[in-house]
């Protein structure tokens, strides 16, 4: 990675360069060649101090930029991790809600309308594992990733207890093919996909920021 001061530091020191030289011949020329060769000293002594602090400074400003990678790499993989763990959730609600875990010979809780136990709970525990130690690495506002956490468990959980009320304790449920037909379910399952698009966008952004 370039320098983008280099530039300037070489520009100053050919003008030093030149200008010792030039101020050197006129000495010179003047016949005082004690006092050149004095000259000459101070500024060798000049351009050495110089060199030194310039590479002490580049040296520290180094440091800083490979310490800032570092926060930034391990950043993007706490993003990364987050991402998987969200698609995990997507893919186990996806199944728990409309695929082989909504089936006879369910526990207790399920049947009941909890999330106890289940995978999908068990995802979206690792969600907010992963969201809180987010948090603490970007330092954004507070727990923002881990309140989207939340806000998805919640929803979860309002439609396993909305199921259960369809399926045991509404005779009005229409069921047509399998499927469930109630107004309420419907604005649960449209708040779920629209909290995790935006949860999946607000993770696209972050990383662009980090990347």
């Amino acid at each position: 990675m370039k320098n983008p001061y280099a530039l300037g530091f070489w520009c100053a020191v050919v003008a030093l360069v030149l200008l010792t030289g030039t101020y050197f011949y006129g000495i010179m020329l003047a016949n005082q060649i004690d006092k050149a060769l004095t000259f000459l000293d101070s500024a060798a002594l000049l351009i050495a101090v110089m060199s030194i602090a310039v590479v002490a400074w580049a040296s520290v400003q180094g440091q800083r930029i490979k310490k800032r990678q570092l926060e930034q790499g391990k950043t993007l993989v706490m993003i990364w991790n987050t991402k998987v763990a969200l698609r995990r959730v997507e893919s186990v609600f996806d199944r728990y809600f409309w695929g082989s875990y909504w089936q006879p010979g369910r526990t207790f809780q399920e049947v009941m309308g909890e999330l106890t136990g289940t995978p999908l709970e068990k995802s979206l525990e690792t969600l907010k594992k992963q969201c809180l130690e987010l948090d603490k690495q970007v330092a954004d506002d507070g727990r923002h990733w881990l309140n989207n956490a939340r806000e998805l468990a919640d929803v979860a959980t309002a439609m396993a207890r909305e199921r259960y009320q369809l399926d045991y304790c509404d005779p009005r449920s229409e069921v047509t093919g399998g499927a469930v037909i109630n107004r309420d379910f419907e604005v649960l399952i449209y708040t779920w996909t629209a909290r995790l698009k935006t949860f999946d966008h607000q993770l696209d952004e972050i990383e662009v920021q980090y990347s």
